[in-house]
């Protein structure tokens, strides 16, 4: 896999509002890193913009052996996010009169069960990935207006992935190990969905609104973020990427910060999980009493960044990792401004804020790029120097990783370090069960197979949480 050369940018500290906002609207103020090591720039193509009978019709993206990704020796850092974002506006082109993956996916339970797509967005589960009980809520306004409520979750999938689904989840259920090896073929997809009651937001027509059915009672629901994740030529580990609504909280001051101080999150303006009246502080993203408010990011595009002293200054650096942070990082924000100038209309308030795979040079077929993964199982996720995980080592999405972004339990953010990173594929594993598989990679599929032995879902949620503390036990015991 290609990449440009390594390059730490040192540069003393420019001083920015927390919640300032640049002109295209996206949550800023991650990094005071003026300008990126990587020059060139990650560019959306005009064809994905073509407008049809009032409405756009982006082709969907090449994923197969005539791809970019047939070639794991000339495919680079930028195929991966030109093929995150198109497949994002690809999945929101509107067919009769709703998007692309509401009208043709199929919505699934955590379970796997197929849902009746003439309820509209059904929503019951509201456990983020690192908890039985984490939960992400609106803040509680002294006024009660607008009043608190809940995030909510849901899964959609394409045939493909829920016929593979079908097919080896019984052979998982009756022996894991007879699973190994076995992929999810190119083009399958998943995403997994965050929802609002809409009525709770101060000025609902920046989102993507629609019917729902919230445990049971129709509501207008609003679209939060997304996570798209797919099978493409060479990995069979999915590409996992996240987009959100650009204005759900304010960002960390990195400018504030010092290599031995975090700086409290404060902000001039009301967010949706922000109260402009608060003070945040680490322990707002950590696990205190499972219900949550007043966050924010840490990571922009997931891109890990550290504060360290050079002679006498105080400055900002991409964190060493397995990725060069400086190119992924350029290639997020030139890819974003070219979507932001050639994209109309409601999803043009979305931004992409990166996305994760693994490289799979030098394994050239499809058994054995499901032996590295095998062998990898809990590993999956190493961000260390020299690994291989590529992209955002330290992807998140604000709705739907709130807690885990500057790891497990932090006691600070300003000592986050590489070790103790985490991405999708620390929860997204290929473990299940003392076995290895790259089909446990997905949460529907073991929670799937959880079904078929008779667990119910919090007991399927609890499976899925032991599995990743098990391996940050393990992780730890290494250190």
């Amino acid at each position: 896999m290609k990449t440009t050369k390594k390059v730490l940018l040192f540069i003393t500290l420019i001083s920015f509002c927390a919640c300032k906002k640049d002109s295209k609207g996206e949550k800023d103020n991650y990094t005071t890193i003026e300008k990126s090591a990587a020059t060139s720039e990650c560019l959306a193509p005009s064809n994905w913009f073509t407008i049809v009978n009032n409405t756009r019709q982006t082709p969907p993206p090449n994923e197969g052996p005539t791809s970019v990704f047939a070639n794991n020796a000339t495919v680079t850092n930028c195929d991966f996010h030109q093929w995150s974002w198109q497949k994002f506006l690809f999945l929101t082109n509107e067919v009769n009169g709703k998007p692309f993956f509401i009208s043709n996916l199929i919505q699934v339970t955590a379970e796997g069960k197929r849902l009746d797509p003439s309820q509209g967005i059904v929503l019951r589960d509201t456990a983020q990935a690192s908890s039985t009980i984490d939960i992400l809520k609106t803040p509680n306004y002294t006024s009660g207006v607008p009043r608190s409520t809940t995030v909510y979750y849901s899964i959609f999938m394409d045939n493909l992935l829920y016929s593979t689904m079908l097919k080896y989840g019984p052979i998982a259920k009756k022996n894991p190990l007879q699973v190994k090896g076995i992929t999810f073929p190119v083009g399958a997809l998943e995403l997994k969905t965050s929802w609002i009651d809409a009525s709770v937001l101060k000025d609902p027509s920046s989102y993507f609104v629609t019917e729902g059915v919230i445990n049971g009672v129709k509501k207008r629901v609003a679209l939060l973020g997304m996570h798209v994740v797919g099978v493409v030529q060479n990995h069979p580990e999915f590409v996992w990427a996240t987009f959100e609504h650009e204005n759900l909280a304010p960002a960390y001051d990195w400018s504030k910060a010092t290599p031995t101080t975090d700086a409290p999150v404060t902000s001039t303006v009301d967010y949706p999980f922000f109260n402009k009246s608060s003070t945040a502080t680490v322990k707002n993203i950590t696990t205190k009493n499972g219900i949550y408010t007043d966050v924010f990011s840490v990571y922009k595009y997931g891109v890990p960044v550290e504060k360290a002293m050079k002679g006498s200054f105080n400055v900002q650096l991409y964190m060493k990792t397995s990725q060069d942070g400086s190119q992924n990082f350029n290639n997020v924000r030139t890819i974003n401004q070219s979507v932001k100038a050639q994209l109309k209309g409601i999803w043009n308030n979305y931004f992409y804020n990166g996305s994760l795979w693994i490289n799979t040079e030098g394994y050239n077929t499809t058994q054995e790029q499901a032996a590295l993964l095998d062998s990898l199982a809990g590993n999956l996720s190493n961000s260390a120097p020299g690994k291989l995980t590529r992209g955002s080592v330290a992807a998140y999405n604000i709705t739907m990783e709130t807690y885990v972004q500057a790891g497990f339990k932090p006691k600070s953010i300003h000592e986050t370090s590489v070790e103790n990173l985490v991405n999708c594929f620390f929860c997204h594993s290929a473990s299940y069960n003392k076995a290895v598989s790259p089909l446990f990679i997905s949460h529907v599929f073991t929670g799937y197979v959880g079904s078929l032995k008779g667990l119910n879902r919090q007991q399927i949620k609890q499976e899925h949480v032991d599995e990743f503390v098990k391996e940050y036990t393990l992780r730890l015991k290494l250190k």
